[in-house]
């Protein structure tokens, strides 16, 4: 990050609508912590979860983080992971290069879907560690979806499948509010960010280095761009991913 923005982001965290948005979501973590007693924060190593983390920390600092490992995660998410103490490295169903290698590589949605239920397996986790609440990072202003979810659960919900308290403390946030939150309280962010800032603000997405979305939309370009080493270790196995750089 470079000074300007950073200094943007300063700047933005000094405003009311800033402040009150972190003491809601403050407030929605201490709702939510009053309803658990075995809770953890869906940790994916990006901005979004990062906060959530801090926040739930605030409060009650044993609260672990979980990360689902895929086997695919970038080396910058994986230093994150090792400075940031009680985490949980739970594996998924199986590799995310092992899922690629099941499904033809054009096979689009039905792969899309699949990457998604192989690499979020959370009833065993949940039957692995009893957790009974969970606090992530969605935030209504990336998609319509996430917004329909935000509005129709609401902050701090409970689960009618499994009776597990969910939390969204910063539903309501804006880019600018998880910016300024973390230049502000000097959380050590993943620096896979640093090579995203030429992208569009919507696009600046952290996840694992292999998988299926965004292929058309410059996924591999800027992995090719940044991470040479892996995309070629990708490309030598999958060589029509060539095609989208």
């Amino acid at each position: 990050m470079n000074k300007i923005t950073e200094d943007t982001f300063r700047l933005y965290a000094k405003l009311k609508i800033h402040q009150r948005a972190v003491r809601l979501a403050r407030h929605r973590v201490i709702q939510w912590l009053e309803k658990v007693k075995n809770p953890y924060v869906a940790f994916s190593t990006g901005k979004d979860s990062l906060c959530v983390l801090h926040l739930v920390r605030e409060q009650a600092s044993a609260v672990p983080a979980v990360y689902f490992d895929a086997g695919a995660a970038f080396p910058e998410s994986l230093e994150l992971l090792a400075a940031t103490g009680n985490v949980i490295m739970f594996p998924t169903l199986e590799p995310i290069l092992d899922t690629l290698r099941r499904f033809d590589f054009s096979c689009g949605d039905e792969l899309e879907n699949e990457t998604l239920r192989v690499c979020t397996p959370i009833q065993e986790l949940l039957s692995e560690y009893d957790f009974d609440g969970v606090a992530y990072g969605l935030r209504a202003e990336e998609n319509h979806g996430r917004a329909m979810h935000a509005k129709y659960r609401g902050p701090v919900f409970q689960y009618k499948r499994d009776g597990l308290w969910g939390c969204q403390p910063i539903c309501d946030w804006t880019y600018e509010d998880v910016w300024a939150f973390i230049v502000s309280n000097e959380l050590p962010y993943c620096k896979v960010y640093d090579k995203l800032w030429e992208l569009p603000r919507e696009d600046q997405r952290l996840s694992y280095w292999a998988g299926e979305t965004k292929r058309r939309w410059g996924r591999w370009a800027i992995l090719k761009k940044h991470w040479p080493e892996l995309f070629n270790r990708f490309a030598a196995e999958f060589p029509e991913a060539r095609c989208y750089v």
